[in-house]
């Protein structure tokens, strides 16, 4: 069984690539929203990876989307049409 990196830890390793290839050109006054971020972004990264791989299932083994049953559009029926007030 072969372990997978999920699409959450990729997007945020991306996210950390592109944060820090920011920092050269952000102003040095704003040099710590860059950094911030990156560390941030690489965090989520690290975290969502680890669950990747420490999960009990493989993603083969998850339910799809597709799989998984409509949920209603609303938990209950819309009211009643409004009647015509009598004279």
């Amino acid at each position: 069984m072969r372990r997978r990196i999920g699409r959450r830890a990729r997007f945020f390793a991306v996210t950390m690539l592109v944060c820090l290839a920011l920092v050269s050109a952000t102003p040095p006054e704003f040099r710590w929203v860059a950094w911030a971020s990156s560390a941030l972004a690489g965090f989520w990264a690290v975290l969502f990876a680890v669950e990747d791989l420490i999960g009990k299932m493989s993603p083969e083994d998850r339910v799809q989307a597709s799989d998984r049953p409509r949920e209603p559009e609303a938990p209950f029926a819309p009211p009643p049409p409004p009647t015509r007030p009598t004279r």
